[in-house]
């Protein structure tokens, strides 16, 4: 691929070897595939006119993104979280990702949202209520004040229905996207489990919202979350209840727990069923297996479902991804209601220990990079930061992993803290490449193919990726497989 195409591929031979061999930069193999970047995915936003005036939307950070099954890919930005500045002067409560002035002209506004892209990258649909709860004595003015404070996870399920959550809130809340897209920033949720504004623990001021975010490890609230950082829906029977469609919430980023939830209607209302983990304070391999860190930003990060029947809940801090049974959490006492450990099937290590050592952290799995070339490359890859944000499965035949190939051969895994997208294989649980063209050495930036706090990741059922950035990223990238780019106009 020449260069003014941004071609970007998989780790090549001058980067890391990984098991014994390199990955070689052309070759194409079912279990280890290559990628290329799109460039220009997605077309530009839309720019509607006010008073003769085009006013392009810009994008906070994408903090989360998901696929339906007409591959449609949804974004849940932060950029709305900005508005006009309350009276009195003081900071309104929105995420890093509001827009500003380097976003783009002064005419630009903060788009909706909620932006829905076609596997082309036209906008096909937008909507999301961007309204701000407007200055009071509270202090709390400024906030979201009926989506999720800090726009995070999304998720599309198995009925077609997409789910948020945010990381500033308590909530997780269930639209159904044909009835928000006709509504636009008037879209209202048809199910919401927790309570706006209000968090599992004590508020320690007047602002509702002061509950939120508080990491004592409360674990303890039936109806409350704390700041909820994902969300997925098992379109499979819940092996407790035998019911389908359990939802299983990362809370998060104030808790430090898996909770569930499951329904007995289909999905018109929904049940607090069973939880389990609790905060460990020692970041890193002296953390216990079924514990999550207590600081270092989303504990748990992610949780994915695989073809496998498991659950796989991304553990940032620690740098690693902890894969339970579904089970977790079944109430081993009617009088304490939960059982607060489960010990994981397995743990996969995504990162070296702190002390940039290249012995492998003694725990479960293996240590993704102990046979690099050298330690002066490990060191490379440990950076200050985190890595396991986010994951999903390769190939995909649609974005619920019940219906995918039983050879899920490769785990996507978001690594915000060094600027990369790694590629797994699953089977072995090593790497054997990554997205982009960064390598082993962080780039961020804003071309084709860099990364700048890539956050989020989701497949499609055509094997294509789509990773998300916040922060200064600010955008979402397609990667289609290499063997498959002659398909697109932009191949040479």
């Amino acid at each position: 691929m020449k260069a003014k195409y941004f071609a970007c591929l998989v780790l090549a031979a001058s980067a890391i070897a990984i098991g014994g061999g390199y990955q070689t930069a052309n070759a194409w193999d079912q279990n280890h595939p290559t990628f290329v970047a799109v460039p220009n995915w997605p077309k530009p936003l839309p720019a509607p006119v006010s008073g003769g005036v085009a006013h392009p939307w810009v994008q906070g950070e994408v903090a989360g993104n998901c696929v339906d099954i007409h591959d449609n890919v949804y974004t849940f930005n932060r950029g709305w979280e900005v508005g006009a500045t309350p009276a009195g002067g003081s900071l309104q409560g929105n995420e890093s990702g509001a827009i500003d002035g380097n976003d783009a002209t002064a005419s630009a506004i903060p788009s909706p949202p909620v932006l829905v892209f076609n596997t082309e990258g036209d906008t096909v649909a937008a909507w999301g209520n961007p309204s701000l709860i407007p200055t009071n004595a509270n202090s709390d003015e400024g906030w979201a004040a009926y989506m999720p404070q800090g726009a995070h996870g999304c998720f599309v399920d198995y009925q077609g229905n997409i789910w948020v959550g945010g990381n500033g809130d308590g909530i997780v809340q269930k639209y159904n996207p044909a009835v928000a897209a006709g509504a636009g920033a008037a879209a209202t949720y048809i199910y919401q489990i927790g309570t706006k504004g209000k968090c599992d623990g004590p508020a320690t001021s007047a602002n509702p919202f002061s509950s939120c975010g508080n990491t004592s490890d409360y674990n303890t609230s039936q109806t409350l979350l704390n700041e909820p950082a994902d969300i997925a829906v098992d379109p499979g029977r819940d092996p407790i209840t035998g019911t389908t469609g359990s939802v299983y919430i990362a809370d998060g980023y104030g808790n430090h727990r898996v909770v569930v939830y499951t329904t007995s209607d289909g999905g018109k209302t929904y049940q607090y069923n069973r939880q389990w983990g609790q905060a460990c304070t020692t970041i890193g391999e002296s953390c216990p297996a079924g514990t999550f860190g207590s600081s270092g930003g989303g504990h748990p990060h992610c949780v994915v479902l695989g073809n496998d029947g498991l659950l796989y809940v991304c553990d940032r801090p620690n740098n690693r991804i902890q894969v339970f049974q579904k089970s977790c959490g079944a109430p081993s006492n009617p009088t304490t209601g939960y059982q607060p450990m489960c010990l994981p099937v397995k743990i996969i290590n995504v990162g070296l220990d702190a002390g940039l050592t290249t012995t492998p952290a003694p725990s479960v799995g293996t240590t993704a990079f102990k046979n690099s070339t050298s330690p002066a490359n490990a060191a490379a890859i440990q950076l200050a930061g985190t890595r396991g944000d986010d994951i999903d499965f390769w190939p995909n035949v649609d974005p619920l992993g019940s219906q995918s190939p039983t050879s899920q051969a490769v785990m996507v895994n978001v690594d915000l803290g060094n600027d990369n997208t790694w590629l797994w294989d699953k089977a072995a649980a090593t790497v054997y490449g990554a997205l982009g063209v960064c390598g082993i050495l962080p780039c961020p930036g804003h071309n084709a193919g860099h990364f700048a706090f890539g956050h989020t990741v989701a497949v499609d059922s055509q094997n294509n990726i789509y990773v998300a950035e916040t922060i200064t990223g600010r955008r979402i990238q397609k990667f289609v497989p290499a063997n498959n780019a002659q398909n697109y106009p932009w191949y040479p």
